[in-house]
């Protein structure tokens, strides 16, 4: 499986600025490098950013009503995620995506949210966990720069390999802009499935880079999506999250840890065992692409 993208076209930020140029090609390599030679900006709150008007919103879908039980809990989850800090351009980039592709703004938000919660519940009120929910708001930013989006018929070859661009060419945006950051591990290594996704790295990303993806696995099943039916409910979400790590393509901790809070994170988490039966819902009809395995295939 490939760890190159070579642009088909300039890679741009929101005020179309060029980070690289058509022909170019992009690595974790090139990205390494990318972070070592940006000079962030400023932070600044995303108490201060359009996510503040927005975060609640995802308390209120009875999907996630096992994970954000509580009032307290829900107020101490908006607290992290709204403390984390990003440069003016990253407040610009999210603006612009809330205005141009909500879908995909909001699966940021529910991610950030959901992987918050999960790593809360594994190390407590770290002071890391701000960075980290900054982290899991933008680790799809990638897919920003893919075209044309994932429509409803499944993707031919040549869409399978654009869509499996995109954690390199959001972790090159994000190392351009922030340097070395968690940023730019969830967006490189959100897909990589314990070395059965995409694409391959040289080493494993950080532990909580397992968790962003498995609370981003969960987000996107749970919502809806052109090329299927109906969204999973959180209990079918967890059946293919539970398969998944039974395969070996998902974090099978990261997995027990959102079982543990669904839950309601009660005990130890390594307590966590799975049922044999799998009463969760799912769509009828699903034409999703499984990347990884489409790209293993080509």
């Amino acid at each position: 499986m490939s760890t190159r993208v070579t642009l088909v076209r300039d890679l741009l930020d929101c005020r179309n600025r060029v980070l690289a140029r058509r022909g170019e090609v992009l690595s974790p390599a090139a990205v390494a490098e990318a972070a070592a030679r940006a000079r962030p900006g400023p932070g600044r709150s995303l108490s201060a950013s359009v996510v503040v008007d927005d975060l609640r919103e995802p308390f209120g879908d009875p999907v996630y009503k096992y994970i954000f039980r509580e009032a307290e809990l829900q107020s101490t989850l908006g607290r992290l995620v709204l403390a984390g800090e990003l440069p003016e351009e990253l407040h610009r980039e999210l603006a612009l995506l809330r205005e141009q592709d909500w879908a995909r703004y909001r699966h940021g938000m529910v991610t950030a949210l959901v992987a918050t919660r999960m790593l809360l519940a594994a190390v407590g009120d770290s002071r890391a966990l701000p960075d980290l929910a900054a982290a899991a708001l933008l680790h799809d930013l990638g897919m920003r720069h893919v075209k044309p989006e994932p429509g409803g018929a499944p993707l031919s070859p040549a869409e399978v390999l654009e869509v499996a661009g995109h954690p390199i060419l959001g972790a090159f945006h994000l190392a351009s802009v922030l340097g070395p950051h968690p940023a730019v591990d969830a967006a490189l290594g959100h897909h990589w499935r314990c070395g059965a996704g995409y694409p391959r790295l040289p080493s494993p990303p950080p532990r909580s880079v397992a968790v962003i993806g498995v609370a981003s696995a969960f987000a996107a099943l749970t919502q809806p999506r052109i090329f299927r039916s109906a969204a999973f409910d959180a209990r079918g979400a967890t059946d293919v999250l539970v398969g998944d790590a039974g395969a070996g393509e998902a974090d099978l901790e990261s997995v027990q840890l959102l079982v543990h809070v669904l839950r309601g994170a009660r005990g130890a988490m390594h307590e966590v065992t799975f049922a044999r039966e799998r009463p969760g819902q799912g769509p009828e009809e699903n034409r999703y692409t499984p990347i990884a395995r489409a790209m293993a295939r080509a």
